[in-house]
């Protein structure tokens, strides 16, 4: 069984791989936004929190909104967007078994309240977009971060 390239809605869906960016308003005396980046105790760097969708049929906005709540304790304060750019990458395709082509897009989530990372997190950043892109480890990561920073 050969590469190929992915035909149909499932196939595609399982090689794409979302990352939701939280977007807290204005610290008091700013006007940027805060760009909420997480922690994990095995990763020193700031990442952006990864979201599966379990089907093709799952509302995106319930979906944010549920991680939100449950890993940082934040409350959704409009639709979550989906970023139009999606940057290549190599990703683990456990439906067939391999690593191969595949593409992570960004999701902008307004949110508001005073993140509380749950237990599995080590912590959170809240940083203007220049800061946030300056915290992020890969190229790979601030195309991500930059495509959300775009969006309205």
């Amino acid at each position: 069984m050969g590469g190929g390239l992915v035909t149909d809605a499932a196939g595609a869906r399982a090689a794409e791989r979302l990352l939701v960016v939280p977007v807290l308003p204005p610290a008091a005396g700013s006007t940027e936004p805060r760009y909420v980046l997480v922690r994990w105790p095995d990763w020193p760097h700031a990442a952006m929190l990864p979201l599966a969708l379990a089907g093709a049929d799952d509302a995106l906005d319930d979906a944010v909104a549920t991680l939100l709540r449950s890993r940082l304790q934040l409350d959704a304060a409009g639709p979550a967007t989906l970023a139009a750019e999606r940057v290549p990458v190599r990703l683990a395709q456990p439906r067939i078994g391999v690593h191969g082509p595949g593409w992570l897009r960004g999701v902008r989530a307004p949110a508001s309240g005073d993140p509380q990372p749950d237990a599995l997190l080590d912590g959170y950043v809240a940083l203007p977009l220049a800061e946030a892109l300056a915290a992020l480890s890969t190229d790979v990561e601030r195309a991500v971060l930059r495509s959300v920073g775009q969006l309205p």
